[in-house]
């Protein structure tokens, strides 16, 4: 559901987009406590593209996040959530250049985190998806749906069986058996 429209200006390889999808699909489960298979992370070469900021050209990259919004998710908490996006950034894209004190070249960096709570909701595999913040209501209440999609091979519904038996997070909330 949520989804990650990775705008870049600098060539990313295979490698590095695969090494930020999972980052940053990290970073979000870990945070909204959500199953891996919601996170939706896209990649854009905008190096072509004209984009003016502040009535000037600029090229520079940047994430915008499509997701839904929660009177559980407060503006710091997506803050907090934008900031550990651009540090998974500069771990893969940039490591060992420094970023602190100096003026980080913005071509490497990412520039720019935008949070756009525009997700209303979204059907997947017959199966609406939850309000934010009733994720784990809904895991448990379709669990019985997501056993039988993986029985039958379905390699997400796998995968998402395997999450709720072995990841901490819902093993704390009884969705390990």
């Amino acid at each position: 559901m949520p989804l990650y429209d990775i705008e870049h200006v600098i060539p990313l390889t295979d490698s590095q987009q695969e090494n930020l999808a999972m980052a940053f699909t990290s970073i979000h489960c870990k945070r909204f406590q959500t199953p891996s298979f919601f996170i939706n992370v896209r990649f854009t070469d905008v190096s072509s593209q004209k984009v003016y900021r502040g009535g000037f050209l600029r090229q520079y990259n940047r994430a915008i996040l499509r997701t839904r919004t929660s009177e559980n998710r407060s503006t710091e908490l997506y803050g907090q959530h934008c900031k550990d996006l651009i540090q998974a950034w500069n771990d893969i894209i940039v490591p060992g250049e420094p970023v602190g004190d100096q003026a980080p070249d913005e071509t490497r960096t990412l520039r720019t985190v935008w949070v756009m709570g525009a997700l209303t909701t979204a059907v997947e595999m017959g199966i609406q998806r939850p309000a934010a913040g009733k994720e784990i209501e809904w895991l448990r209440e379709n669990r019985a749906e997501f056993e039988r999609l993986a029985d039958n091979g379905d390699e997400e519904m796998q995968y998402l069986m395997m999450e709720l038996n072995t990841r901490e997070d819902f093993r704390a909330v009884g969705l390990t058996e």
